[in-house]
Formats: structure tokens, sequence, C-alpha cells
């Protein structure tokens, strides 16, 4: 009787502490691995935010909405898993609005990776604009739940089913089941400090032996396999981060860029102006605007081709660009064979000048061929007009103003620089 109760009372502790051994470690990794999915999936929202706040906060302080309802609904498009975004200004008002099941009853968030909120600051001003909440799926984090889950549950299931065969051969062979039961008790998963190697027996003992050497050997392998996926996960949502920037970067540059001069086009010229506009008036600083346009184009695309009218187009761009002065002159093309230059604290002698450089630039390049032939020389006429803003003043006045300049240059015969 009193080895039996010896007996059972070791079966017992050990299917006790094996059963603990393997549910702590089960939950120790269970719980790292929750932790770091929530860490990177609130990281990769917060930086989603973060990315495509500075461009709304830009579009709020130009009154761009109609620019960020469009690229908000491409952000989502980009983004399966948001379920619903807003953009609320700061008295309340609701400026965007997105829902991608409105009849879906909200659910109670389950670990801070559901909804996000980032604040839209002026990028001039440093003002508070509005508010942008974006709520996102937990579809990912209940997928990682449940396999998780399954994986724990073949884990226990291994575990229990080795258990039965421990027990079935312990009781045969008792005496020799001394050493590998010490070891067993001594065995700790994260230090996979099992010295005993497989056994060449082939009767119960032997195959107990192994058994217990094999679920060591799983149980070590599920562990792995866990933290390969939770490496796994880390490595898409950088992917996906990666490749959103990316888009973000090549959309910025497709819509403020020409592409034929590879200058600022118009709509990043209207920005830019708005901006350095707002600037001077608020500083007292002169600004200038210098309108130029090269003198008989249509004739040279009309005898030469466009393609021709092309390659002037990019040259006379080129030579434009290399005569600016300072890092804070900005040179666009406006349309067509128009060109505008803004210079920031500079006056209409400043302005002269430049014009001046530009033009001696471009009797120093009069070499362009075509399949038809040499092209004549080629003159540019420029209109200037300077202001130091004040807050009646509307910016698009001094525009109107540099274009009246050009016109008049091409009415007293092109080749000239006017000052209005």
């Amino acid at each position: 009787m009193k080895n039996i109760r010896i007996e059972m009372k070791i079966i017992i502790s050990v299917i006790f502490f094996t059963l603990l051994l393997v549910g702590l470690q089960r939950y120790e990794i269970t719980q790292n691995i929750s932790e770091q999915f929530i860490t990177s999936k609130k990281d990769k929202n917060t930086l989603l935010l973060n990315t495509i706040s500075p461009t709304i906060g830009l579009n709020l302080s130009l009154g761009l909405n109609d620019a960020n309802k469009e690229y908000l609904d491409q952000i989502i498009n980009q983004n399966s898993d948001m379920e619903a975004l807003s953009l609320t200004t700061t008295n309340g008002k609701n400026l965007y609005r997105y829902f991608k099941n409105p009849n879906k009853k909200p659910k109670k968030e389950c670990c801070e990776i559901d909804s996000s909120n980032k604040l839209i600051i002026d990028p001039v001003t440093g003002e508070i604009l509005a508010t942008l909440h974006a709520k996102f799926d937990d579809h990912e984090y209940q997928m990682m739940l449940k396999n998780n889950q399954i994986t724990t549950y073949k884990v226990f299931i291994i575990t229990l089913v080795l258990l039965a065969l421990f027990l079935i051969f312990l009781k045969r062979e008792f005496r020799f089941l001394k050493e590998l039961t010490r070891n067993v008790l001594q065995y700790d998963p994260v230090l996979n400090n099992f010295p005993l190697q497989k056994s060449n027996k082939v009767d119960e003992v032997g195959i107990i032996h192994n058994a217990f050497i094999s679920m060591v050997e799983k149980i070590h392998l599920h562990s792995k396999l866990l933290d390969n996926v939770n490496q796994s996960l880390e490595l898409k949502i950088q992917e996906r981060t990666q490749e959103l920037e990316q888009a973000n970067r090549q959309l910025k540059e497709l819509s403020l860029t020409d592409s034929l001069t590879q200058l600022s086009n118009r709509r990043s010229f209207e920005t830019y102006f708005k901006d350095i506009y707002r600037l001077a008036q608020r500083n007292q600083i002169e600004i200038s605007v210098i309108m130029c346009d090269i003198d008989h184009f249509k004739q040279i695309n009309d005898t030469h081709g466009h393609i021709a009218g092309d390659m002037v187009l990019k040259e006379f761009a080129h030579i434009m660009k290399e005569s600016l002065n300072r890092g804070s002159d900005f040179i666009a093309r406006y349309g067509g064979e128009e060109f505008v230059i803004i210079l920031y604290d500079a006056n209409s002698n400043d302005a002269k000048e430049l014009c001046i450089k530009i033009q001696n630039n471009l009797k120093d390049f009069q070499n362009f061929e075509s399949q038809w032939g040499k092209i004549d020389v080629i003159t540019m006429s420029f209109g200037i007009a300077s202001i130091v803003p004040m807050e009646q003043d509307r910016c698009e006045n001094l525009i109107v103003s540099a274009d009246i300049a050009l016109y008049k240059a091409k009415n007293e015969g092109r080749n000239r620089i006017v000052i209005l």
C-alpha cells in the first residue's frame, strides 16, 4: 500500500507539474505575442496618421477641402482594415466622415488598436485646425488570437497524450523511471535544458523515455513557430508602411511637378505663392513676381514641329532655373510657353537684374537644331510687379500686375523687360 501511495503521489505530481509548466509557458508566450502585436499595430496606425496629417493640415490651411476628400478617399482605398475615418474641426464641424459599414453595431474596443486620433496642425502658424479620428477593424488581431489558441490546444493535446503514455509505462517500470522523472521535474522550456539523449531501448521504458524527449522538442518547436509568426507580422506591417510612404511620395511628386520641364507646375505655384504672400504680409517684406514668355513660340511649333518646341521649353526651363540666385527663389511653368518666378525679400530692381541675367544666359545658348533646320535666335519678354503687401491686398492682384507688364513688353516689340 505504501508503494502504491508513493507511486500515485509521484504520478499526480508529474501530471500537475507538467500541465502547470506548459500552461505557464503558453500563457507567457501568448501574452508576449499579444503585446508585441498590439504595439506593432499601434505603431502602424500612428505612423499612418503621422504620414497623412501634414498633407491634410496644408490643405486645411489653404482651404482645399475637396483636395482633402480626394486624398482621404485614396488613403481609405489603400488601407482595407480601416472601418471609419472622420475629420472634425475644433468647433465640432465635420469636414469628412467615412464608415465602411454604417449599419454595423459599434463594439467595445478590445486592445487599444481599434482607434487612433491625430491633431491636425497648420504647418505655417502651428494652430490646431482639426482632429483626425481613425477606427480600424481587429480582424488580424482576432486571427492571431485564434491561431495562438489552436497552437495552444495542439501543445496541450500533445502533452496529454505523452503524459498518458508515460503513466502507462511508469507503472510497469517504475524503478527505471526515477532518472527520467527527476529530469522532467528539472526541465525549463525557456532554457530548453533537457539533458537526456534518445534511448536505443525498445521496451516500455525506452519508448516513454524517447516520447518525453519528443515532447520537449515539439514544445520548443511550437514556441519557435509562434515567435516566427510574430516576426512575420512585424515584417508585413513594415512592408505595408514602406509601400504607403512610397505611394505618398510618388503621388506628391506627380501632383506638383510639370512632366516636360521638371519645374513646379501651376498647382504647386499657387500653393507656394499663397503661403509666401501671407508670410510677406505678416513680416512686411517686399515680394516680386516675374511673368516671362518665350517670344514667337507658336512660330517655332508651326515651323519646326512640337518636338522642337518641347526641346526649347526644356532648355529654357533649365537655363532659367540655373540663373536663380538664391535658394528661396521659386520658378514654375505657368502654362504653355509662359513661366513665373517669385522672389521673396526682393524689389523690382533685384527682379530686373535677374531678368537681365536670364537674357544673357539665353544669348550664350542659341544653337537649337531641329529636323527642319536651325532655329533662329529665341528671346523672352518679362513683366515685373513688386509690392510690400498690406493686410487688405489680394495676392491675385500682384499676378495680374505682372501679367499686364508682360503684355506691355510684348506690345512694345518683345525681348523687353517692363516693370509695372
